[in-house]
């Protein structure tokens, strides 16, 4: 007993579209996943985000000083 398995021209077609719209979707997902990495590699690294918060540190504490010290040279405290 043998069995044969005959694809008519219509069934080679599908299956010619279905393999072509495979390979479209799998082209869109790996251009997808190149533009996501380059999103990711664009973002700060840990050290850039340490030096910036420690830059806003720095100049907050100066400013600071300034202010206080400007504050009590020319409004100085008149106790008895």
């Amino acid at each position: 007993m043998s069995l044969e398995f005959v694809m008519s021209s219509d069934d080679i077609r599908l299956a010619l579209r279905t393999a072509d719209q495979t390979r479209t979707d799998f082209a869109n997902l790996e251009a997808g996943q190149e533009f996501l990495m380059q999103r990711v590699n664009a973002l700060p690294s840990a050290r850039d985000l340490w030096r910036a918060a420690m830059l806003f540190l720095f100049i907050g504490a100066v400013l600071g000083i300034v202010g206080i010290d400007t504050f009590w040279r020319y409004f100085p405290c008149r106790s008895v």
